[in-house]
């Protein structure tokens, strides 16, 4: 019997990492969707914990790269996260299903030769020009109808940026729907009504993205109370 996304979850939910259970909901099931003869990718690995839940969810036949520099700390990374990275995949018995680029996306999407993506799991470096490049260097690589997922889509102001320069007003990738910060994206061809529709939703997120930045702006500053003003439920999370 293939794993079910609980299954799934009561693995990757022990691992280290920064995703809700509806969101790790979506990875599970975008990574079932990915069809046979095109592979799933990651930007942004940690220590496995998305990686856990794509590589569950995948077809048999399918595999994930995995793309992270690991030991750089300007990515969050350090000497044991390839180690641990290692030890959750075997943990959950993926290791076989996931093939390992050690670097940072440009060069793994500079350098790519594989099968075509269906799936493309973004959540590397949060800046604009990391994500513009995570954006531009792997969209000519994703099949017709392949999935895109963007996580800390609204809180973080260079992803957010990103997204609204490359997929705004874009006429080949469509806008349909979020999990709270993961944003969820599919490449095909749009007419002029889509394009306004999916510019629409994109648009829809904007206030929650300024409540998440007043949200983190208020913390830093100490602003205890003005933070709480700003949250709709006690302790809520910023992803």
């Amino acid at each position: 019997m293939p794993p079910t996304f609980e299954d799934a979850w009561s693995i990757a939910n022990e691992v280290d990492g920064w995703l809700l259970e509806r969101q790790g909901r979506a990875l599970f099931e975008a990574a079932g969707r990915v069809a046979s003869g095109s592979v799933a990718v990651e930007i942004g690995s940690h220590r496995g914990k998305s990686a856990v839940l794509i590589a569950m969810g995948l077809p048999e036949s399918n595999r994930l790269t995995a793309v992270d520099p690991f030991d750089d700390p300007r990515w969050g990374g350090g000497p044991e996260s390839l180690t641990l990275f290692q030890e959750n995949l075997a943990q959950a018995g993926v290791s076989a299903k996931v093939d390992l680029f050690k670097g940072l996306s440009e060069e793994a999407s500079a350098q790519w030769a594989g099968q075509p993506v269906g799936f493309l799991w973004v959540d590397g470096a949060h800046d604009l020009e990391s994500t513009l490049k995570d954006f531009d260097g792997w969209l000519p690589h994703l099949t017709r109808g392949a999935e895109l997922y963007v996580h800390d889509a609204f809180s973080a102001v260079g992803t957010t940026r990103a997204i609204l320069r490359r997929f705004l007003f874009s006429s080949n990738v469509r806008y349909i729907g979020s999990e709270r910060t993961l944003a969820k994206f599919k490449v095909e061809p749009l007419n002029m009504l889509q394009r306004i529709s999916s510019a629409l939703g994109i648009a829809s997120q904007l206030p929650f993205f300024t409540r998440m930045i007043a949200i983190k702006l208020a913390r830093r500053r100490g602003l205890h109370g003005l933070e709480r003003r700003f949250m709709r439920e006690d302790n809520e999370p910023l992803i």
